[in-house]
């Protein structure tokens, strides 16, 4: 036994070896990120070692049989034997501590070491794209979006000359916009208001609390709480309501008192309480992002102000506001070390027979209040029509997704959206984003009427016909309406699916593949592709286990029969070219089996997976009685 294990340690550690010097001397990308040479040849070579430990396995487990049974094998004269189901107990045994090694290596540790080596192989792309999409959009004066793309060719490389470079203009040039939007040389576009749910405090209350709460105020001449409640109560009736007189009265009166001269003892607190003033203005008639800016800019520049209610109120309420129309820039900044999901795209249909199809770049998941939130990098949309034309696409740097309960919907909203009842949750997805200290700095979706994204100019320069009523409505496109939120028609669970999915079946984990499979072409997937990939990864065990049964067949056959000969070193000149065939031949048989997965799935679709199952058992059988039948 211990020439056993020191032969397979010896082999091992050979082939590991000689992975390592493949990895050195194959030709590398021509680019890789400097710094990472080294890192990348140890990876690839840890993949060609995972490659080549099905053939080791199947090797050295056919040699162990063969030197375990020199001996004492006189009580198997008969087929059938108890000393042959003795032995194929110990075969079965040994047989599933190795597929299950060879299986986690198939399902796990390749992937994750492939992945690893496809991050650093496409580094240089991505940095170069990052790097002159920050580029066209500081040419193209939009700092903001300019400054994401920069820190994220940055972070890819971050000793690189040129991403400092760009990265220092981009926030040079935000920096300037953001001084001359608060200047007021521009102006933030009004953004219209959508309905959030009913789930804030305060607006839990009843119209006769709402009410007691603004006279509670009044009394004591707080008068910006007053008009607060007052507005909560008239917002809450409708036109019959008996309480809604009383309520507008109660309100009209607090501003009233609001808009009074108040005597001040000096030009400070008479400055203080206007800003105050405009911040609530902003509050009451839903312009959320200047409110926050404003009881921002008041507790952090003017001191006590932290401690002034009204201030930490409405700040309070305004940033809760903002999160149905706005998430802060910070928010992604660990996309790049968190994201789990890359490359996603999908397509989802509209009861009107429209059509959107996305792609996104990267997205991360983080638990934020006891529900998931998703973060998306590069949001891309593209539209068609019921008849399959395009329509339009748009584009956003970062879009966050947040799950909206399917009970806050109406039932014609429902039908709509091609919203399901029997749904929980379904993706809200926000579109824009902004600075969380800095006013002015705004994200939002670019969007594009023509087939290129080319201006009808430039398309016509380089000869591309790319006309069409999307085309002429790209004439007028500062006049169309830009959209700030998207609900996405599925669950917010199979979100999760799709992102998976995106990565290629063959990526995928069993149960989330298991679980996409009959939900796949509702998303635009082919469902004969993951079927065909869950019956050869699903059957990938069974089909390592008949291998080795088969093996410790040849082992028998082939054992060293006599009982006094000792094992000679020379035979281990032998152990590499034997591991070459057996990594061939398994090879082929997986290849062979693999093929009848597909001819499986063409005949018999989803119900392919469970005709495999009794197939592949019968196979197992079959090799278990071959080895029974096994006689000195």
């Amino acid at each position: 036994m211990k020439k056993i294990i020191s032969i397979a340690v010896s082999y091992t550690v050979a082939v590991l070896i000689f992975s390592f010097l493949l990895s050195v001397f194959i030709r590398r990308p021509e680019f890789l990120i400097p710094g990472t040479e080294r890192n990348f040849v140890f990876l690839r070579g840890v993949y060609i070692f995972q490659i080549f430990l099905p053939g080791i396995c199947f090797s050295g487990f056919t040699v162990a049989c063969a030197v375990l049974w020199q001996k004492r094998t006189g009580n198997s004269r008969s087929r059938f034997s108890q000393a042959m189901f003795s032995r194929y107990r110990i075969v079965l045994f040994t047989s599933l501590v190795l597929v299950l090694f060879l299986s986690l290596n198939e399902e796990v540790f390749r992937p994750a070491i492939k992945k690893k080596t496809d991050f650093l192989r496409e580094a240089p792309a991505k940095f170069s794209e990052a790097l002159s999409v920050a580029e066209h959009f500081l040419e193209q004066n939009q700092p903001v979006l300019a400054v994401q793309y920069a820190k994220k060719a940055a972070s890819i490389a971050p000793k690189d000359a040129d991403a400092k470079r760009i990265l220092k203009l981009a926030e040079d040039a935000a920096s300037l916009l953001a001084d001359s939007e608060v200047h007021g040389k521009k102006t933030v576009l009004d953004i219209k208001k959508v309905e959030m749910p009913l789930h804030l405090k305060d607006r839990g209350y009843s119209i006769l609390e709402l009410l007691k709460k603004s006279d509670e105020a009044a009394l004591k001449n707080q008068w910006f709480d007053a008009h607060y409640w007052a507005s909560l109560a008239l917002e809450a009736c409708d036109g019959k309501n008996t309480n809604r007189d009383a309520a507008a009265e109660k309100s009209n009166y607090a501003w009233k008192m609001l808009s009074e001269p108040v005597a001040f003892d000096n030009s400070q607190e008479r400055n203080y309480y206007r800003i105050k003033k405009e911040g609530y203005t902003a509050f009451s008639r839903g312009d959320f992002l200047k409110a926050y800016y404003t009881f921002l800019g008041l507790k952090n520049n003017v001191p006590g102000a932290d401690n002034d209610p009204d201030v930490k109120k409405f700040l309070l309420l305004s940033e809760e506001e903002m999160e149905n129309q706005y998430f802060f820039f910070d928010e992604t900044k660990y996309m790049d070390e968190i994201s789990d999901s890359h490359k996603i795209y999908f397509s989802l249909s509209y009861p009107d027979g429209s059509k959107n199809v996305f792609y996104i770049s990267n997205a991360m998941d983080i638990k934020k209040e006891g529900s998931l939130v998703r973060y998306m990098e590069n949001f891309n949309v593209v539209h068609y029509d019921s008849c399959g034309k395009f329509v339009y696409s748009f584009f956003v740097p970062f879009a966050k997704a947040v799950a909206q309960p399917v009970s806050e919907f109406g039932e014609e909203n429902l039908e709509l959206l091609g919203i399901k009842k029997d749904w929980e949750y379904v993706p809200f997805v926000i579109l824009q984003s902004v600075d969380r200290n800095t006013e002015g700095l705004i994200s939002r979706p670019v969007y594009s009427y023509t087939l290129t994204g080319l201006s009808a100019s430039d398309a016509g320069n380089l000869g591309i016909l790319d006309y069409g009523p999307s085309a002429l409505l790209a004439e007028n496109a500062s006049d169309l309406p830009v959209s700030s939120m998207m609900i996405l028609p599925m669950q917010f669970s199979d979100f999760n699916l799709i992102n998976a999915a995106a990565a290629g079946a063959r990526e995928m984990s069993l149960p989330v593949l298991f679980k996409l499979l009959p939900r796949a072409s509702g998303y635009g997937f082919s469902q004969e592709v993951f079927a065909q990939n869950l019956v050869q990864r699903g059957t990938f065990s069974f089909i390592i286990l008949i291998l080795f049964i088969f093996c410790a067949c040849i082992g028998w056959n082939y054992r060293i029969e006599n009982p006094g000969e000792m094992f000679r070193f020379k035979w281990l000149l032998l152990v590499p070219l034997f591991g070459f065939v057996m990594l061939v031949a398994s090879n082929a048989v997986l290849y062979f089996f693999n093929m009848l997965s597909y001819v499986l799935v063409g005949g018999l679709g989803a119900g392919a997976v469970f005709a495999a199952a009794v197939f592949y058992t019968a196979v197992f059988l079959a090799a278990s009685i071959l080895f029974l039948s096994r006689k000195a």
